[in-house]
């Protein structure tokens, strides 16, 4: 399953998008920089991965792909 969120927001800019998935970094004020490196972790965690790609001046696309099963499913069934 793939899910997709685009936005025409400001963007993000070339040198920050190599941090984006560093706990603690942040360009906002009142930010904490926890977000994206805690959705990536459960996104990861569910046997999936986040993609985001980002312009300045035209916004941000971020596809979630997910597994239809989570990873060890099959061990989490009852007979």
């Amino acid at each position: 399953m793939i899910v997709s969120i685009h936005d025409r927001g400001i963007g993000i800019a070339k040198e920050d998008m190599a941090h984006i998935f560093d706990p603690y970094f942040t360009t906002r004020r009142a930010g904490t920089g926890l977000g994206l490196p805690i959705s990536k972790n459960i996104i990861e965690g569910m046997g999936g991965s986040i993609d985001i790609a980002s312009e300045l001046g035209v916004g941000t696309a971020i596809s979630i792909h997910l597994p239809l099963q989570p990873p060890n499913a099959e061990e989490h069934r009852t007979a």
